[in-house]
Parts: C-alpha cells; sequence; structure tokens
C-alpha cells in the first residue's frame, strides 16, 4: 500500500502521499514494518512516479506541460512560467520540488524537456526522494502515538517549507537579476561595448587599430 500510494502520487493522482509515510512510519515504530524496507519502498516509488514524467519531458515537450496545466485559465502561459523557473534555478530544484506543491508536478517533465541526462536525473531525484520520505518517515516515527498530531505537524509544514523556498527563489533570482543589472549598467557606455566584445571572443575596442 505504501508503494502504491506513493507511486499513484507521484504519477499525478490527487493521493497524499505523506500519509502512507506517516502510517508506515507508525507501524515501524511498533516494529510491525521494517524501516529500511519502508524507506526504500516509499524512495523507490517517488523515484518511479517522477521518471515516468521525465520521460513524457524528454518525448512530448510542451504537450506534457499543457496536459498538466489542462484545468488552468492559461495553460500555456502556465507552462511558460514553469520553464522560467527552471530555467533560472536548474535541475537542483529536483532535490526540493517534492515538498512544493504545484512544482513537484511539473520539475520532472521540465527536466526531461532540458535533456539533462537519465543518470543525473535520477542521482538528483532520487536524493530528493530521500529526503521527503525521510522527513515524514521521521515525523511519523517519533509521533506515532499521535497521527493526529503528525498530520497538524505535516500540513504547517508544508506551508512553511513551501513559503521558505518561494522566499530563498526570490532572493537568488534577485542576487542573479542585480549582478546583471550592475555588468551592463556599472561599466557605462563603453564599458559596455568591451564587456559585449570580450563575450563574443572579439579584442575591446580600444585595441582595435583605426
Amino acid at each position: 500500500m505504501l508503494f502504491g500510494g506513493l507511486l499513484a502520487q507521484h504519477l499525478g493522482l490527487p493521493i497524499p502521499g505523506p500519509l502512507f509515510l506517516l502510517a508506515a512510519a507508525a507501524l515501524a515504530a511498533t516494529d510491525r514494518m521494517e524501516i529500511v524496507a519502508a524507506l526504500t519502498l516509499a524512495i523507490g516509488a517517488c523515484v518511479i512516479g517522477d521518471w515516468a514524467w521525465y520521460e513524457a519531458g524528454r518525448r512530448e515537450g510542451d504537450r506534457v506541460l499543457h496536459f498538466i496545466h489542462r484545468f488552468t485559465r492559461d495553460p500555456g502561459a502556465h507552462g511558460e512560467k514553469a520553464k522560467a523557473t527552471f530555467s533560472r534555478y536548474g535541475s537542483a530544484l529536483l532535490v526540493f520540488a517534492d515538498f512544493v506543491p504545484a512544482l513537484d508536478a511539473v520539475t520532472p517533465p521540465l527536466a526531461g524537456m532540458s535533456r539533462i541526462s537519465r543518470l543525473r536525473f535520477l542521482a538528483l531525484d532520487g536524493a530528493g526522494a530521500t529526503l521527503y520520505s525521510s522527513a515524514y518517515f521521521t515525523l511519523g516515527y517519533f509521533f506515532s502515538d499521535d497521527l493526529d498530531r503528525a498530520v497538524a505537524y505535516v500540513s504547517r509544514a508544508g506551508t512553511v517549507f513551501g513559503a521558505s523556498v518561494a522566499i530563498a527563489l526570490l532572493i537568488l533570482g534577485g542576487r542573479h537579476l542585480l549582478r546583471n543589472y550592475r555588468l551592463t549598467y556599472g561599466f557605462g557606455t563603453h564599458g559596455r561595448h568591451e564587456l559585449i566584445s570580450l563575450n563574443l571572443g572579439l579584442p575591446p575596442a580600444s585595441h582595435v587599430a583605426p
């Protein structure tokens, strides 16, 4: 049930995956389930589900994003926004995407569309699945006698973590824009021409013979 529930969630069905992890952890706390076996099943289910979307994105491209956003008012705009986010922050999003609603659905197909290697995808997605499964499993293990309380913590933690990631992405994006602004406007007109020349592999204008 743990494997099937998490696999279904990562394939896109509206199933609360963390509840399966909490329940499995509660069983493990009472010696009715092996911890290593439960985590292995959980991580495997997450990676297999994400891998299916990775392959779909690799083969079908924008059609996959349109399918994911089909119930939104403007699927095309949502798809472009998702691509811009992935382009800015890269495949490292795979490590944290499972904690952020909406981002978890689009990151695997975007990784496929970006043509990152399968090995790199599996490494990053496996790290993310391990972090995700371990976090909820640990919570369920220590609150096995009070799962209602654990579920409340899950809800709060998801909101706080999602907000934290969003703030971190905004800070990184702001720093990136500020750096580009300084490179573009901090040198003046002459400096901009020299910067463009250097990027193109040309000698600076001051070194070109008249």
